[in-house]
């Protein structure tokens, strides 16, 4: 008896399965689900060339992803926070790439007491390092008492640590 009513549940709940598909008329390929759709990234600008940004998510202790983005205008992008609207499909490469289709500069922060802003400060310490790893930001502030910017920074491709660099909160345009 046991084992009839072990069979009847077997295929009753069978029965009660469906396909994926039939539900929601997806073919369950995620590539072809993702045509169309436009990814949206936000973070710092921490490397560029011509027509190419490196944006790295927001402040991470464990390093941010990174993306570049190509087809962006000629511009000093350097240290800028962005919001950035990717046209079509993310190659999933190590950093991932994707063509622009509208980047948007976040406006910076700036502590009050302080002479630069947040972008200001972190282009100055991204020019005093070696940017061939993908850089993110672990940590940054503003120091009032000692009037300077402390940057920890770290690579997104290899675990070569954290490296701190300190910036002087001195707006350089004004002598």
């Amino acid at each position: 008896m046991k084992k009839w009513l072990l069979l009847i549940f077997i295929v009753l709940s069978a029965c009660g399965t469906t396909d994926e598909e039939e539900e929601d008329g997806s073919t369950g390929d995620s590539s072809n689900d993702q045509e169309g759709k436009n990814s949206t990234y936000s973070g710092y600008v921490m490397d560029q060339n011509e027509t190419s940004i490196l944006v790295v998510d927001t402040i991470e202790p464990d390093g941010g992803e990174p993306i570049w983005v190509t087809g962006v205008k000629d511009d000093m992008w350097l240290g800028k926070k962005v919001e950035v609207t990717i046209d079509g499909a993310v190659a999933e490469s190590t950093p991932m790439q994707g063509e622009a289709a509208e980047v948007n500069v976040v406006e910076p922060e700036q502590p009050e007491g302080a002479d630069l802003t947040e972008s200001q400060a972190l282009a100055s310490a991204l020019s005093e390092v070696d940017r061939g790893n993908a850089l993110s930001i672990e940590s940054l502030s503003y120091e009032e008492q000692k009037d300077e910017w402390v940057f920890k920074l770290r690579s997104t491709v290899t675990e070569s640590g954290t490296e701190k660099v300190i910036v002087p909160d001195k707006n350089f345009e004004e002598g």
